[in-house]
């Protein structure tokens, strides 16, 4: 089949993420999704810069796109923009040439090692929450039937040591609330200095934390190996990272005991496969950073999915979005945790058709 890219097109939506469609001269048309604090330079660069670069071109080529997309742009990256532009676009040909295929994406990406994941619970914006709050989230992803969870602060790295104490009682509450079978980790966010984040890991390790995530500024690549060290509960990182490079060097200066990248901040799905074969060299777990219940998790999942040793459950959110209903009625048939698990769908692609009248209703 003769298969040509005749547009592309980044379409901010009120739920709060920018649908990318990449269009074919066959009629198959690929999606993914992407989440920026400015949507309108986004939205720009993918159309203006990204979209002639692959117009005309078949989208089954992923590595021949990814490649051309990324070094033409190089001076606009890679970090943010241009790796999440790049990436959302790649996911997006990946899906149609899943769709091409008739096959689910995980079978062209190479066969899955398992379909059906265990998800957990993400729960943010710890910083401006107090405890009981932050503790109502956990309760309510327990009772939507989630058994692995995950906190986040959401400081900053030029917020440093704003309320360890605060973060702490937090954090204990939750784990309180939990069985003590039931995995929580905690994301600092890049918030702590080295010796607090150590003083706060050893505190959380005699409560049980499961992992702990972005102690320190993502920059601090010589405070994260002392963490690491000094720590015996597993400390992770990766979110803030983009493309293979990166992701390279924070291994051989950091070496946390965790990856974790994201599949559109990182460049997408032939980036992250990269990465994931890096992981894999150097005897790294790697534990998908995806706060998504929509297109990014289905795209992360099918990915996830080839890895053997793929153990880590995956992060799982609604939070971002303003409803949950509203956000599953985007999709003819969301993907849609039950008992705290995913199970991926074997439909072509992705596994996820629009809604076309949600869509129109939903549009910026």
């Amino acid at each position: 089949m003769s298969l040509k890219i005749t547009d592309v097109e980044a379409i901010p939506l009120k739920i709060g993420l920018v649908l990318v469609r990449v269009h074919t001269d066959e009629g198959i048309v690929g999606i993914s999704e992407a989440w920026v604090s400015n949507w309108k330079v986004l939205k720009t660069f993918i159309e203006d810069v990204l979209k002639p670069i692959v117009v005309g071109r078949d989208p089954r080529k992923t590595s021949r796109l990814w490649e051309d997309m990324f070094f033409k742009t190089t001076r606009l990256g890679p970090m943010g923009l241009q790796t999440t532009g790049i990436g959302a676009t790649d996911i997006a040909c990946w899906d149609i040439f899943g769709k091409s295929l008739g096959m689910p994406l995980y079978d062209v990406l190479g066969g899955a090692a398992r379909t059906r994941f265990k998800v957990y619970w993400s729960s943010g914006i710890g910083w401006s929450l107090r405890p009981d709050e932050m503790l109502a989230k956990v309760e309510q992803g327990y009772e939507l039937g989630f058994r692995a969870f995950k906190i986040r602060m959401d400081w900053d790295a030029d917020r440093l040591d704003a309320d360890p104490e605060k973060d702490f009682e937090m954090f204990k509450l939750c784990r309180e609330f939990l069985p003590d079978d039931i995995p929580l980790g905690f994301d600092a966010n890049n918030g702590y200095s080295v010796s607090t984040a150590i003083r706060q890991g050893r505190r959380f390790e005699d409560l049980g934390i499961a992992h702990f995530e972005e102690p320190v500024p993502q920059h601090d690549y010589r405070g994260l190996r002392q963490v690491a060290d000094a720590l015996d509960v597993p400390v992770s990182s990766g979110e803030q990272e983009h493309t293979r490079w990166q992701f390279r060097d924070l291994i051989l200066t950091a070496n946390p005991d965790i990856l974790q990248p994201d599949i559109v901040l990182a460049g997408g799905i032939s980036e992250v496969g990269k990465i994931y074969t890096l992981a894999d060299a150097f005897n790294k777990p790697v534990m998908p950073h995806c706060p998504s219940a929509g297109i990014a998790s289905a795209a992360s999942l099918h990915l996830y999915a080839t890895v053997t040793n793929a153990v880590m459950p995956h992060e799982f959110s609604y939070e971002d979005y303003s409803s949950i209903e509203q956000f599953e009625s985007l999709f003819l048939e969301p993907l849609r945790p039950e008992e705290g698990y995913v199970a991926l769908p074997d439909r072509p692609g992705l596994g996820l058709e629009i809604d076309e009248k949600v869509l129109q209703q939903c549009r910026m």
